[in-house]
Formats: structure tokens, sequence, C-alpha cells
């Protein structure tokens, strides 16, 4: 992650022009992204990256990243609030009542951040249920004009069935940010396995990756493993699972004209609005 001071945009983004850019603000627990694009100009894409106050209460860290930086509240086309944690699941929609997703997410996590939130997935047809901090969905729902909250899984979802049609059997999908991972195993467009871990080495992602391989039945000759990484991370996990995988499709973030890594699932969900 970069640790810088300053969240840089564009010269180009005033607060004029600002309804032009379709925008995302990407809550993660160590960093917080700032994105956005003009879906009528190729190359104005924008992406960057700051440190959270780890000292300070999570709900100050951002306040303080807002009032330092005034431009995440200007008048967007439309802005993205992505939530991305580890403290989601998915209910089918035929089970899947509204007024106990709290009651769910009690059970399921030992200490929910408190708001319990929903997106519905009409494709896989279920709802994705997933917590934030009640005080940072008040402030930014204060703070924000024409916005949504949606969690990082779901555009990648989305994206991921769309490719899981194609002619290999079964594909597990991964995305690596810097401590966690998500991961997605499809038979067709038949979702088997969904969940997100946090991760402390490179081993950590192995053996993550090859339990999710056994436990799903893949094969190693005819399925297929797509990681969604940067180079360092590439390099470091190739010759291990070319030993248990033949087919593997590496994939780098997309990089703006900056040369700043977009997550993945910014990205994705870009690609729904392009």
């Amino acid at each position: 992650m970069t640790n810088t001071i300053n969240l840089h945009v564009p010269d180009a983004l005033t607060a004029s022009s600002s309804e032009n850019y379709i925008v995302a603000v990407r809550l993660s627990a160590g960093g917080f992204s700032f994105a956005g694009f003009i879906p009528s100009e190729n190359d104005s894409l924008f992406c960057g990256e700051i440190s959270i106050d780890r000292t300070k209460p999570y709900i100050q860290a951002i306040k303080d990243i807002f009032f330092a930086h005034p431009f995440l509240a200007y008048t967007y086309r439309h802005t993205h609030v992505i939530c991305a944690n580890r403290q989601f699941t998915l209910v089918p929609e035929n089970v899947y009542v509204e007024k106990q997703q709290n009651q769910l997410m009690n059970f399921i996590f030992a200490s929910p951040d408190g708001k319990t939130l929903h997106k519905r997935l009409d494709d896989l047809d279920c709802e994705v249920i997933y917590g934030i901090q009640p005080e940072v969905y008040d402030f930014l729902s204060r703070s924000l004009l024409k916005y949504t909250f949606t969690h990082a899984i779901v555009p990648l979802l989305g994206i991921w069935l769309k490719q899981s049609v194609i002619a290999y059997p079964k594909q597990l999908f991964v995305s690596l940010y810097e401590d966690t991972m998500d991961a997605a195993c499809f038979y067709r467009d038949n979702l088997l396995f969904i969940n997100s871990f946090k991760y402390d080495d490179t081993a950590d992602i192995l053996y993550y990756i090859l339990y999710i391989w056994k436990q799903t039945a893949m094969d190693q000759q005819q399925d297929r493993l797509v990681i969604h990484a940067n180079a360092d991370l590439h390099k470091s996990l190739k010759d291990t699972l070319q030993t248990y995988i033949v087919n593997i499709e590496f994939v780098q973030p997309q990089a703006t004209d900056a040369g700043m890594q977009v997550p993945a699932d910014i990205t994705a969900l870009f690609s729904c609005e392009s």
C-alpha cells in the first residue's frame, strides 16, 4: 500500500467538473482508496490510496481523511462506497429475511461491525449481507450525494460468474490484496465455494488455494485457477502452484496512466459502468 499523506486526484477533477465522474470510495481495515473515471473518456481513470491511521478510532481516521481532502465530498455522477472487509455471507433468496439479517451476522461473526447492509445478486439468486460500523455508515451518508453502498465481493462475483461459463469445467478465482484474499469456485454458472481469508505470507496463500482446490474436487489437468495479484505475488506463487495445477492464469491489477494499481473489485465495478 502506498504510505502517503495526500490522496492525489487529476487536476481536471474540480468542483465544477465532478458531476462528469463516477467514483468509488473503498474502505478496508488498513487502507482507504479513492478512484474514478469519466465514462466517455478512455484515459480518465485515476486511483489513489492511503493508509488508515490505526492509532485512532476507525471513524476518526475516516473523518480526518475527508476533512483533509474536500474533493471526496464533491457532487459526482455517482459514488460507490465499497466495504472491503471479511464480514460478509451469501444467503439464498428463497430463505432470505431482511429483518433477520442482524441475527444471522451475530451468529456467524464473533464481533460483527454493528450495522448490517445487503445487496441482491440477481444472477446468483441470493443476497450478500455484510457489516459496517454504524458511525462510518452515518458519516458517509451525511457526507456524500448520489451514493450506494456495496461489498467488494459483489462486483467480483458478477465478473467471475460471466467468466465461469467458458470451456473449463470448474474455475477457482482468487483476488489478493495486502493481507486478505477473496476466493470463489464456480462450476459453469453454479457457485460452489466462496470465502475470504486473512494471510501473513505466501505459504498461507498456497495453503488456502490448494485446500479449496481439494475441497471442491477440482481436477489438476482440466480445471482452471485465475489469480488477481501484483507481479511480486505472481512470481512467488507461480513455481509452486504449477507443480499442482496445469491451467493457471495470472491477472495483474489494472493501472492508471500515473502508474497506480487499481484494486480488482474497483476494476470489476467500473467495468459495469463503462
